[in-house]
């Protein structure tokens, strides 16, 4: 048996104490644009999953705006409209393809495939399924708090064809 004195408990705890002090304080590398923005738009089709529009909005910045002229307001009104209809969201992210622009901007292209079901059962799910798809096109800004957000974006419906 091991018996430590009190001094030797006391050295251990100051040198863990210490370590753990260098690990929160080493400096850590922020993600390139092409990261970070994927980050994002994963985050966001997370938070639609989870019927959390507020989350998907935290990262549309304020300027936003669409190529038919929509702004953050609008596009927080439709979001609102398609997540919080049927029982059951899934946002599929394919496609996803990031150029950075600037070290504060990056243009991005991805697929969007939205599914919802009202089926109450699994057999049912099949037959009452609807899929909504999109080709988004858009520009994320790393904003003066350090958040990217999307501040541009145009849209066009995809056709079952488009998807595989």
């Amino acid at each position: 048996m091991v018996m430590l004195s009190r001094s030797r408990v006391v050295g251990l705890g100051l040198a863990l104490a210490a370590a753990g002090a260098v690990l929160y304080f080493w400096p850590r590398q922020e993600p390139g644009v092409s990261e970070a923005i994927t980050r994002q738009v994963i985050t966001m089709a997370r938070a639609a999953e989870t019927k959390d529009v507020s989350g998907v909005m935290e990262g549309v910045s304020e300027r936003f705006r669409t190529d038919s002229n929509w702004d953050k307001r609008q596009v927080r009104g439709v979001l609102t409209g398609q997540v919080l209809r049927g029982q059951w969201v899934r946002v599929f992210v394919t496609n996803l393809e990031v150029h950075e622009v600037s070290p504060s901007q990056g243009d991005f292209q991805a697929r969007f495939i939205f599914g919802r079901s009202q089926a109450e059962s699994v057999k049912d799910l099949a037959a009452e399924s609807v899929l909504n798809a999109y080709l988004i096109e858009g520009t994320f800004e790393k904003e003066d708090d350090g958040v990217w957000r999307v501040v541009r974006a145009k849209y066009r419906s995809l056709n079952p064809t488009e998807l595989l």
